[in-house]
């Protein structure tokens, strides 16, 4: 059986491939910096801090921060040679009810 923080970080890392491929290739760059300065400014403006992460296949890390209110969210991915780019941001983060199926549910 899976741990439910391992499929949650899978799960987040399959929407940010995802909406990494659908970006038209005409989208705006990518706002992309040194990690800590970007946790740093996350943190200062949003109070968002990371709750769930993941390995891509490529080896760079996708980590989803959200405010402890859920008020704001933001995904952003490091690559392997260590540049971090935001992917996207919201609001209203809501966490999903985990609901097992199968025969151990």
């Amino acid at each position: 059986m899976r741990s439910i923080p391992k499929l949650i970080a899978v799960t987040v890392g399959a929407i940010a491939v995802a909406t990494l491929l659908a970006m038209p290739a005409n989208a705006a760059s990518p706002v992309c910096g040194d990690r800590t300065k970007v946790l740093d400014s996350l943190s200062a403006k949003y109070a968002e801090e990371p709750v769930a992460v993941g390995v891509t296949a490529n080896g760079g890390v996708i980590e989803v921060l959200k405010a402890p209110d859920g008020k704001t969210w933001t995904i952003l991915f490091t690559s392997p040679n260590g540049a971090s780019c935001l992917v996207a941001s919201g609001e209203a983060w809501q966490e999903l009810e985990v609901k097992l199926n199968g025969p151990h549910a």
